[in-house]
């Protein structure tokens, strides 16, 4: 993984045959990651790529999760890297297939098959998450 951070940026390359969970991890791991980020942009083809879909009932959370073995296309891709967690991301993805049909959900893990290329914003501030009523929201430190 390559990364430039430029003042409240950063961009981020991660490389071929990487595992994009671990590069998060190291990624937010880092001192200049500040307190939290938000996914301002990202593409790239992955394989494996670990996928869900969040089941809620009631305060009761539960993932299904699939792994779709690709190559697929990441079409798009948001959500928050918070430096506070273990489990330092909270992402949703879309993807495209060969056959030009796609598919998207709660994004865990996926290995990088070319590249994915990621422009993230900075906040100084830290987030955590916090239970309310069984989900896991942001909460502001």
């Amino acid at each position: 993984m390559k990364v430039r951070f430029e003042g409240d940026r950063a961009i981020v390359i991660m490389q071929r045959g990487e595992r994009l969970a671990q590069d998060i991890r190291e990624l937010m791991a880092m001192p200049e990651a500040r307190g939290c980020a938000t996914v301002a942009t990202a593409l790239g083809l992955v394989k494996n790529v670990e996928l869900s879909y969040g089941m809620y009932d009631g305060e009761k959370v539960w993932y299904e999760r699939q792994i779709l073995p690709g190559p697929l296309e990441m079409l798009s891709l948001s959500g928050f890297l918070l430096k506070s967690q273990d489990w330092p991301f909270h992402l949703h993805a879309t993807f495209g297939a060969k056959d030009l049909s796609t598919c998207g959900g709660h994004l865990f893990d996926a290995e990088i098959v070319t590249f994915i290329e990621m422009t993230l914003l900075l906040h100084d501030r830290p987030m955590d998450r916090k239970s309310v009523q069984g989900l896991p929201e942001l909460a502001f430190l």
